[in-house]
């Protein structure tokens, strides 16, 4: 009976203060989601304006407004109970059984019933279940990835100590839930369970992080309160002018202000907004970029900052070997001598004594990422890779171990028809070089001398301060047991985990368009630096700061100097987050990327959490808003101007929304005080709205991107979606599109009546009413469909460039719009469900003409207010 464990009845009584499980947090209710959607005020405003015209009898409006929310709240459902996963997933990495002591017997039981104080066995293969403190190690090395984002395996060592207060990837006699042992084996006692494991903890921090609005839909909750305040005000005004000043019957005047209401309120913004965003998420899964949340697409236009993991983002996660140290002399690979005998031997050690293979199914190398290189290295550099191995079998070993910091393998090398036993040691300098009593030049084997050690050493810490990870190598003949003593110096291999191709050349169109970008990594900060230095992400080891020094720092000093770091290096789950918080304190808005269970809250916490799609674990992917199907920082930067590009697409929409319903506004209200009937019905002006001014305001919103948006700096998303630019071409635009669509609607009582008393002219004239509406009606919704094109060009004169004509879809839409507009006036059941009167081609070509003209006005006019802005901007 072994004294280590519990007995079963400690075990049942421990238990009772809780299972070994991750509480899951609060999930919403279908019925919650639903009403969320219903809290947008622009829908609020459309569910009024639905019952009002339902109630006064105009059943066919309601129910189109009425099958617009429904569209909207739809699709806002959908990608809701899409998003919210990332507790569940934290439950499901969960190891399921543990090997446990219980009554002095080695059993399995599920992890889940594991206990404080429970005496775990850890073997190759197996997930850690719970926090251990390790009290026997061999050669234990666990992958802590999913904690730490570094993929190279932590060897664990139980003769060492720390505390809460060393980072978690420094933590050698501890051993955490969820991580996964490579090799070797341990031993350890449970400390912590369930939400009180470090993997707890981060699976609290998801709970406590709430997502904020993104700046898109501020801004049009912000437009929508704004039109929704305007429409009631106006509404009241109107109302009060016709009972009170031209005492207009109550029912006409409450048919007047619905009328007038659904023309103050753009209906086509939030499906066109919604749909524009879907079609942006297709386009950036072209880019392999996958965006869940539906609002991060136009959220990546607005980040200045990116947070970038380092392994497997910024570098390729795949350990190189960039340089040798042989015969006295620190090499390049391309600077090697290709008939060095010396480095021959160098790479048959390094090869032979190596637990990393080559699988042929795969085409990849299989084991530990410093072993890996250098069979990488052979293969690349076509060095004879199985030439070398078939002529080597390994008969006996000496692991490798912490305390040593060497393995050595006893092998059978057969060459030219001779066969020997070499035993190849390697290891760090500091072990194997004081072993070592000759060593190995292209001249033969000598004694190694003083000069030899010193050399070698400092050509070491060089490579080491340029954060390479340095082995060196040595070996003995004619062994039958491996020893490690007197043995042949032969040189070092160093390496390191390379930048990705293209990365630094990315990193730097970020800083041009304003972009800063900082990396976040579990590594050491001497490593993360010299990649960042290299990347061009820092220039000074000033700026960097580990998670230690940023744990002893005040917090608000902290996000006082925040912007001062471009690296942070061995940083905790905590550290992240309080990192993304620290910039947007600033006004930042915050990209943040990572692969791990340790980047989740901070994920979630920024303003857009970007996931690795290859590497990535599964908890990282559900809370974040994107996933990068290549794990490629490049990835990120497209997606940033898509983003960019998307924005200004869904401006160049609002933009011609509101200036289309500015235009019905200033028509409708100027012909109401001056006397006249209302120029349009309610289910005239809907046709418009939702019809001839929603499929090209869509069309603008999917128009044809640049590149040069990555030389203008972010917006200002405390600036809102618009500017005072854009509100005044909506105010001008509105006033003459609102002005010519008056005189559409005068034209036929001044051609037959002249401009005399036109209000005594019109006055119970239905038939002379109704022609009138039909001018107006036309007039108007080809006028909005074609200034659909003053809206997208800037800079220049709309319809006279190539960037006027290349939306091929903004063609169509508006080649079939102008004939569906003028087919509804030839096709009796149209012109009847629309009320309007029976026409001539006269009458068509002077619709044609009086929209067409007020187009060119407002193209002449917005063009020359444009050039007058530059003038301004350029003096300024």
């Amino acid at each position: 009976m072994s004294n280590k464990g519990l007995t079963t009845a400690e075990a049942l009584e421990r238990a009772k203060q809780g299972k070994n499980v991750l509480t899951q947090g609060k999930k919403k209710s279908l019925f919650s989601v639903i009403a969320e959607q219903f809290a947008s005020p622009l829908l609020l405003l459309l569910v009024a304006a639905s019952v009002i015209s339902i109630m006064t009898g105009e059943i066919v409006d309601g129910i189109i407004i009425i099958v617009v929310v429904l569209a909207n709240v739809i699709i806002g459902t959908v990608q809701e109970l899409s998003a919210e996963k990332s507790v569940e997933a934290l439950r499901r990495i969960n190891a399921s059984t543990a090997v446990v002591i219980r009554d002095g017997v080695e059993t399995e039981i599920p992890a889940a019933d594991l206990v404080v104080g429970d005496y775990v066995i850890l073997e190759a293969g197996r997930v850690v279940p719970a926090d251990l403190a390790l009290e026997q190690t061999s050669s234990l090395k666990v992958n802590e990835s999913a904690l730490t984002g570094e993929s190279v395996a932590v060897e664990k060592d139980c003769s060492e100590t720390s505390d809460e207060k060393t980072p978690l990837g420094d933590r050698k006699d501890k051993a955490f839930m969820s991580t996964l042992v490579e090799y070797g084996r341990g031993e350890g006692v449970v400390e912590k369970i369930g939400d009180h494991t470090e993997i707890g903890k981060i699976s609290g921090m998801l709970h406590q992080i709430e997502k904020q609005e993104t700046p898109l839909q501020k801004n049009l909750d912000s437009i929508s309160k704004v039109l929704g305040i305007a429409g009631v005000v106006l509404c009241i005004v109107m109302f009060a002018c016709q009972i009170f000043i031209y005492r207009t019957p109550v029912i006409e005047t409450l048919m007047i202000s619905i009328a007038f209401a659904v023309a103050v309120i753009p209906e086509g913004l939030a499906t066109v907004v919604t749909l524009v965003l879907t079609a942006g998420i297709q386009e950036m899964s072209k880019r392999n970029a996958i965006v869940k949340q539906i609002h991060a697409v136009e959220t990546l236009g607005a980040v200045n900052v990116i947070c970038s993991d380092k392994t497997g983002t910024l570098t390729q996660n795949r350990m190189t070997v960039v340089k040798w140290y042989l015969a006295g002399e620190a090499l390049e690979p391309e600077e090697l001598p290709t008939d060095s005998k010396v480095f021959a031997r160098l790479l048959e050690g390094f090869l032979a004594c190596n637990d990393a293979k080559y699988s042929e199914e795969t085409g990849e190398e299989i084991g530990d990422p410093t072993e890996t290189a250098f069979i990488k290295y052979a293969k690349d550099k076509k060095l004879g890779y199985y030439d070398i191995m078939r002529d080597i079998t390994r008969f006996d070993e000496i692991p490798f171990d912490s305390d040593r910091k060497m393995m050595t393998t006893l092998d059978r090398v057969e060459r030219n028809g001779e066969i020997k036993n070499i035993s190849y040691t390697k290891g760090a300098i500091d072990s194997v070089i004081v072993r070592c009593d000759r060593i190995l030049d292209e001249d033969g084997i000598r004694e190694i001398t003083n000069e030899d050690v010193v050399r070698a050493t400092q050509s070491a810490d060089i490579m080491s301060s340029e954060a390479l990870r340095v082995l060196a190598l040595a070996y003995r003949e004619g062994d039958t047991v491996p020893q490690e003593k007197d043995m042949i110096f032969v040189g070092l291999g160093a390496m390191i985990d390379p930048p990705k191709e293209g990365v630094k050349e990315t990193v730097d169109e970020c800083h041009h368009a304003g972009i800063d970008v900082a990396m976040i990594t579990g590594d050491h900060k001497i490593t993360a630096f010299a990649i960042a230095k290299e990347l061009d992400i820092a220039t000074d080891i000033s700026q960097s700061i580990s998670g230690a020094e940023i744990d002893e720092m005040d917090p608000e000093e902290f996000k006082k100097n925040v912007l001062d770091y471009r690296v942070f290096a061995r940083v905790s789950p905590e550290n992240k987050v309080q990192i993304v918080q620290a910039f947007q304190s600033h006004g930042k808005i915050c990209s943040m990327t990572g692969d791990g269970v340790n980047d989740a809250p901070s994920l979630k916490a920024a303003d857009i959490g970007v996931a690795m799609g290859i590497g990535g674990t599964e908890v990282a992917k559900d809370a974040a808003e994107m996933i990068l199907v290549d794990d490629n920082f490049i990835t990120i930067k497209n997606a940033v101007m898509e983003g960019r590009n998307l924005f200004n697409n869904i401006k160049k929409s609002v933009v011609y929304l509101l200036r289309s319903n500015f235009g019905e506004v200033v028509l409708m209200a100027s012909a109401i005080f001056a006397g006249l009937s209302s120029p349009l019905s309610t289910i005239q002006i809907l046709w418009v709205n939702l019809l001839t001014d929603t499929a090209p305001s869509l069309a603008l919103g999917m128009d044809v991107g640049s590149d040069a948006v990555m030389n203008e700096k972010p917006r200002d998303v405390k600036a809102g979606i618009l500017n005072r630019s854009d509100y005044l071409n909506i105010v001008i635009q509105g006033l003459i599109s609102g002005g010519v669509t008056l005189l559409a609607f005068l034209l036929p009582v001044i051609m037959q009546y002249g401009t005399g008393n036109i209000l005594a002219n019109l006055e119970g004239n239905e038939e002379l009413l109704k022609l009138c509406r039909t001018y107006c009606f036309s007039t108007l919704a080809i006028n909005e469909m074609l200034m659909a094109y003053v809206c997208k060009v800037k800079g220049s004169l709309a319809f006279t460039t190539k960037e006027s004509w290349n939306n091929k879809a903004l063609n169509i839409i508006t080649v079939v719009g102008v004939l569906l507009q003028i087919g509804i006036l030839v096709v009796p059941p149209m012109r009847s469900l629309l009320k309007l009167a029976t026409v001539g081609t006269v009458d068509i070509a002077l619709i044609l003409f009086i929209a067409v003209a007020g187009v060119l006005i407002n193209a002449a006019i917005t063009l020359a207010k444009e050039r007058l802005d530059i003038k301004r901007e350029r003096n300024l």
